[in-house]
């Protein structure tokens, strides 16, 4: 049984069973990175810190969501990354930092302790955004491959 800590809002079971699957735009990343298309968050690709680096290399007009509370950020976030917290996702404020639905966009959060990301990606999935990536292993990650990142 799957408990959940505080309420999900728009996501009910049936919205969950609802969400996009593979897309063309998906595939073709997916192929491109050499990675697969997620099993926990249908219509993202899921990539590591690897594939955020070639994605960044490879790909222009990224949007980097930071989907941690902003008091996660005072110990450090990825450079270029735009704070919005999961609880404050929604179509309306992923229009006005993302625009247009085919950028492509990437969610992060804490890692392996945090679904914030997941849902993030989740709500911009239902909102139809077409490009979307899920870097599941988060700022831990990045971190402990000693990639850089900014501290304020």
């Amino acid at each position: 049984m799957i408990k959940i800590s505080r309420p999900l809002g728009l996501f009910s079971t049936a919205v969950f069973l609802y969400l996009v699957l593979e897309t063309p735009a998906n595939i073709a990343m997916a192929n491109k990175l050499n990675t697969d298309i997620s099993n926990f968050v249908d219509g993202a690709i899921t990539i590591d810190a690897e594939n955020l680096v070639e994605l960044y290399r490879s790909t222009q007009d990224i949007a980097l969501i930071d989907s941690r509370l902003s008091e996660d950020r005072v110990h450090g976030y990825i450079e270029m990354s735009h704070n919005l917290p999961a609880s404050e996702t929604d179509c309306a404020a992923l229009a006005q930092l993302v625009g247009d639905k085919d950028r492509p966009v990437v969610f992060y959060d804490n890692g392996k302790i945090s679904h914030d990301s997941m849902i993030a990606t989740k709500i911009a999935v239902l909102c139809g955004y077409n490009r979307l990536f899920w870097f599941s292993g988060g700022f831990t990650e990045w971190e402990d491959k000693d990639y850089p990142f900014v501290i304020e």
